[in-house]
């Protein structure tokens, strides 16, 4: 599965922006109920809550100053971020997400409009402390165009700046078993399955890649050396599920709690609906 080493060089001096076109309309339709429909729901708190715990254990906001961020959709991120006194940019390829981004939060985060083609030209990210992207913004991202983006990015950061990202893998143990209790058996491990899957964002469709932790690990290996890997819900479930789950609270309540007691074990990640993973620039 992994891209052969081989083939690297022919990889790393494509153009971006030649390989890599976003859908951002299908982002606009979700942006005025993102916050509702994931950001402020059950589910969506319980799994932002798992991605702070780990930012804070990892030390890595110590002795940071300025975080770039990749993705911020409605800027409930950057908000916590600026409200522990960091200095924000916060960016996102969906001027619809932007504009409520703006609306909503902060004054003095700096939030625009910017493709994922665009970041490595970006100024701004060669002055960060922290480069961070939550939540599967970087699964729009085929493992070929993540390997020319990581490059990219590195072209850009100073030694010692990290990149913190919170990605989906190819496969979700728990998702795994809600199909089967509802008896959908085809969908049974559909991430891994070869390709992309088009997901359902407000009536759109977008193409969503699934890389497994050793994946992106491997992906880093030249430019970064990797930190931290962790779960970010092994037990929690993904957020599509939330009104199911809302009916039955307790059950969510009980499967937060083991998150907690056992979210900490590295090896989880590869099945759960997220993970962490923390690079720092070689």
């Amino acid at each position: 599965m992994l891209v052969d080493c081989c083939l690297l060089v022919i990889v790393v001096v494509a153009p971006f922006n030649s390989m890599y076109s976003p859908n951002n309309e299908s982002f606009d339709a979700a942006a005025a109920t993102y916050d509702n429909d994931f950001t402020l729901s059950e589910i969506g708190k319980k799994q932002r809550n798992r991605v702070f715990h780990w930012l804070k254990e990892s030390k890595i906001l110590n002795n940071s100053k300025r975080v770039f961020e990749i993705n911020c959709g409605t800027g409930y991120d950057a908000e916590w971020f600026f409200n522990k006194e960091f200095e924000v940019i916060a960016t996102d390829a969906s001027s619809e997400m932007v504009k409520v981004a703006q609306s909503k939060r902060n004054p003095r985060i700096n939030f625009y409009q910017r493709n994922f083609q665009d970041i490595s030209i970006d100024e701004n990210v060669g002055d960060a402390d922290i480069v961070f992207s939550n939540f599967g913004g970087l699964n729009c991202l085929s493992e070929k165009e993540l390997r020319t983006f990581f490059y990219d990015l590195a072209l850009k950061q100073k030694v010692g700046n990290y990149l913190a990202m919170v990605i989906m893998p190819e496969y979700c143990l728990i998702e795994d078993f809600y199909f089967l209790f509802k008896g959908k058996f085809s969908k049974i491990n559909r991430r891994s399955k070869k390709g992309y899957l088009e997901v359902d964002v407000n009536g759109e469709k977008v193409k969503t890649f699934y890389h497994s932790p050793s994946t992106v690990k491997q992906l880093l290996s030249n430019d970064y050396q990797v930190e931290l890997i962790k779960p970010v819900a092994f037990f929690i479930p993904p957020s599509y599920l939330e009104s199911f789950f809302k009916r039955r609270i307790g059950v969510l309540r009980f499967l937060n709690f083991l998150e907690r007691i056992f979210g900490s074990f590295s090896f989880l990640a590869k099945s759960s609906d997220h993970y962490l993973i923390i690079a720092k620039r070689k």
